[in-house]
């Protein structure tokens, strides 16, 4: 199907773009500024050709009119967010953004129709565990109000017979988020201070499995459901803990009754009328913080056939991103930090001081050349599988990972060991250097011609799309090549051919079981 979307450049919109392509949908998206939506798509492995963008804003309501034209089925995924601060116009945003979107959807007879609401609209909750049938809320801020006003419009279409979908999600977590909302933001800032603990708790649901429940969403062709997907409940002693095993950093807890944060809430908001400021905690994200209870996401699990990750691994893709993007400082992300050929360019190990330069004059003989491929693949290849991932031969000396591609021929998975330079973003360079002989390697025209791969890097199997850099990106990230491997240089004086280097990107869905 067609599907017309909105919000593509942020979060939610961005995952659920692959998830769509994914599931063999045709995505179109609407969006203020291509270029940036293009970059977002990028960083989450998505080639922004294989999207259909169309410059207009969801405000207009002839641009939106024009871009469901010819659409099967639409997601409204677009809110101008604003639940720690102010916007004057966040209402009229939202809701016109909403009647627009949805409304222009229903009155063209598109369906499925999907609204991505919010778990907030339930907050606070009358009893311990939130449902659909539950009272909506009172918010008091205007992003609050916005969304609470969108929320009884799409109702109204829902009783009216409209095929529309409501998904409320509860707390969105995952990596490659473009702007930081409260979540990341607050687990971002928590780590390594004083972490507030008040009653109540968060809950946390990974933005691929998000993604994935809108597309199956549109797949199904449902319509009319009220579906919460608020994710996994934890209390805020639990969140804390987690943190601290997964980076190994202890943090401070800090006791705080519900009645002083929600009180310190209140008195923020009329300050804030006073003087505008930017401070993350209102009352209405105090409340939230407090009375939060777990939500019955059973209804829509069962009904899409839906396994959410364990909070464990989203928070953890979560913070290795957030303290790779910079968001987090090292020594606040401890074992989660990211581990950067630079960085092990600066803290050589023992191995790498006195073994690596004479294993670099080694390697970059024309003797081994003959012999190391033979060698040393089959090698990798054993000692990857004993380990269960976590070591290759020459780990010891450079960043190194077991890359499997599609073969171009045979079509049968091919694995290919070999060092690679991690970079800051989660991503990894890798060179076609095949020991300095003069054909390209097999792996390399497989990634032309599949540029779906797979990546095991320290114990951790990734999917990735793999790109072949130009010449202007070849120029950039090869003086950084030479300090992890010089010797790619004499590669390079050897052969007539130019060394194919490619990005490997991990791409947005990796699947439930990816590790």
């Amino acid at each position: 199907m067609r599907v017309f979307l909105t919000g593509a450049s942020g979060f939610v919109g961005s995952y659920t773009v692959a998830a769509l392509l994914a599931a063999g949908h045709h995505p179109r998206a609407l969006v203020r500024d291509p270029g940036k939506t293009a970059k977002v798509l990028h960083a989450i492995g998505v080639p922004a050709e294989h999207v259909e963008l169309v410059p207009g804003d969801m405000l207009d309501e002839a641009a939106v009119a024009e871009g469901l034209d010819g659409c099967d089925a639409a997601v409204h995924a677009a809110a101008a967010i604003g639940v720690t601060g102010r916007e004057a116009d966040i209402v009229e945003v939202n809701v016109t953004g909403t009647r627009n979107v949805v409304g222009g959807a229903v009155a063209r007879g598109l369906g499925p129709v999907v609204h991505i609401s919010t778990v907030a609209v339930f907050v606070p909750p009358p009893g311990p565990v939130i449902t659909t049938d539950g009272p909506l809320a009172a918010p008091r801020t205007d992003y609050g109000r916005s969304k609470l006003e969108a929320e009884r419009y799409v109702r109204a279409l829902q009783d009216e017979g409209a095929p529309v979908t409501i998904l409320y999600p509860g707390g969105v977590c995952g990596p490659r988020q473009p702007t930081l909302d409260a979540l990341m933001e607050g687990l971002a800032g928590a780590l390594g201070k004083a972490w507030p603990m008040p009653r109540g708790g968060v809950s946390i649901i990974d933005v691929r499995d998000l993604a994935e429940a809108v597309a199956r969403t549109v797949t199904a062709g449902r319509g009319g459901e009220r579906w919460l997907l608020g994710g996994h409940y934890l209390t805020w002693p639990e969140c804390a803990d987690l943190c601290d095993d997964l980076t190994g950093v202890k943090c401070r807890r800090l006791t705080v009754p519900g009645s002083v944060m929600l009180g310190l809430g209140s008195a923020l908001d009329l300050a804030k009328r006073v003087k505008t400021f930017d401070y993350p905690l209102t009352r209405d994200a105090a409340e939230f913080m407090v009375k939060l209870v777990p939500t019955d996401d059973r209804p829509a699990l069962d009904a899409l056939g839906l396994t959410l990750r364990p909070a464990r691994d989203t928070v953890e893709d979560g913070l290795r991103w957030l303290a790779a993007a910079g968001h987090l400082d090292a020594r606040k992300a401890g074992r989660l930090a990211p581990d950067t050929a630079r960085k092990e360019q600066q803290m050589p190990t023992l191995v790498q001081r006195t073994i690596g330069p004479i294993m670099q004059r080694v390697s970059g003989s024309p003797l081994f050349a003959r012999i190391g491929p033979k060698i040393v693949p089959p090698l990798d290849r054993a000692l990857h599988k004993v380990s269960g991932g976590r070591f290759l031969l020459g780990q010891a000396l450079v960043p190194s990972l077991v890359l499997t591609t599609t073969g171009a021929v045979s079509g049968k998975p091919r694995q290919a060991p070999l060092a690679c330079m991690p970079e800051p973003d989660g991503t990894w360079i890798v060179v076609g250097s095949n020991f300095g002989r003069e054909k390209h390697p097999a792996w390399t025209g497989n990634l032309l011609r599949n540029p779906d791969a797979e990546v095991s890097f320290r114990g951790r199997t990734v999917a990735v799309t793999a790109r072949p850099l130009d010449d202007a990106e070849r120029a950039e990230v090869w003086p950084d090549l030479l300090k992890v491997w010089p010797v790619y240089d004499r590669y390079v004086e050897r052969v007539d051919r130019q060394l194919r280097i490619f990005r490997l990107t991990p791409k947005a869905d990796l699947g439930p079981g990816a590790r």
